[in-house]
This record gives C-alpha cells, structure tokens and sequence, in this order.
C-alpha cells in the first residue's frame, strides 16, 4: 500500500511538473503589474501566475502548521513567565514586609 502511495505521489508531481512548463512554454508575453504607485518589472505571464500559486502554497503551509499560532503562543507564554516573575517577586517582598512589622 506504502508502494502504491508513494508511486502516486510521484506521478502527480510529475503531472504538475509536466504541466507547468507546458504552461510556461506557451504563456510567454510579457505582462507589467501595477500596484497603486508599484510598477513591476515586465516579466511573462507564466512566472506570476506560477510565482503566485507558489506563494500560495507556502502560505497555505505555514498556516496549515499552525506556525502563527505557536508564535502567539510563545509570545504569550512569556508574558506569563515575566507576569509569574513578577508576583513572586512581590510575594517576596510582602513577606519581608510583614517580618519587619512584628518587631
């Protein structure tokens, strides 16, 4: 089954490969995008159309990791170190402030 999924996988990035540069061979004019005051430089069709599903499928897989939301999570995680400092830091003090208190 292992074989199977893997010759699978094989020929599907063998298609998407296959068709790309199908792709690429006949999309050859050149396009300029503008972007408010951005102008790019002329480049043919194919590499933005082909650079945009790549940046597409990056993003999709940092998201799909969750990689975000485990920067959050540290972030988060060490505001509530710093936060745990902080009281035990004031813990401390109160109690030698009670100390002083009963002489």
């Amino acid at each position: 089954m292992r074989n199977l999924s893997n010759l699978l996988s094989r020929f599907v990035l063998l298609s998407v490969f296959v068709a790309a540069t199908t792709f690429t061979y006949f999309n050859t004019d050149s396009v300029t995008i503008t972007f408010g005051n951005l102008v790019s430089a002329p480049r043919p069709v194919s590499a933005w159309i082909i650079g945009a599903f790549a940046l597409g499928g990056a993003l999709g897989l940092l998201l799909g990791l969750n990689f975000f939301s485990q920067l959050k999570s540290r972030a988060k995680l060490k505001r509530m170190t710093k936060d745990l400092e902080n009281a035990r830091r004031e813990v401390k003090q109160l109690r030698n402030l009670s100390l002083r208190d009963l002489d």
